[in-house]
């Protein structure tokens, strides 16, 4: 069975670099530097074109480095107590209000409300979770001809 490869964080602060982290593939990454990065899904791009230009810096080597990304339907509720009970030193959670706007951490579960963009969930492991909310339910400012 093939070690799973994840991204490695040594020395980002001092290079800005993040590069995959596998023992089969340390020597062949270090010959190869100088390739191109492997194509990013259409998930990774729809994702990189909502942030703002600093957060965009930050996550694009990531993402790049081998990062799973899952795109989910949201749920406030489960999200909230996802929130409550996840363990803070594995998960950090993101929330993006609009699009090109910083990303914030909520620091309570009460922080987590529509309306955003995204609510983020990244695993140290190497799994970001994208939550986006529901388009197809009616919001409050529609009419009740338009809900029902």
């Amino acid at each position: 069975m093939s070690k799973k490869i994840r991204p490695s964080l040594k020395d980002y602060l001092r290079t800005g670099v993040v590069r995959p982290e596998a023992d089969s593939l340390s020597k062949e990454m270090d010959s190869n530097e100088a390739a191109a990065p492997p194509p990013s899904s259409d998930s990774q791009e729809s994702f990189l074109s909502l942030l703002s230009p600093q957060d965009r810096e930050t996550w694009q080597p990531i993402l790049r480095a081998g990062v799973k990304v899952c795109s989910l339907p949201l749920d406030i509720v489960s999200a909230r107590e996802d929130f409550r009970t996840a363990d803070r030193n594995r998960y950090t959670f993101y929330i993006l209000n609009k699009k090109g706007e910083p990303l914030r951490s909520p620091r309570t579960s009460v922080q987590i409300r529509e309306p955003f963009e995204l609510f983020l969930k990244w695993d140290e492991t190497g799994v970001l979770e994208l939550y986006a909310p529901r388009t197809d339910s009616p919001t409050p400012s529609q009419p009740e001809e338009a809900r029902g």
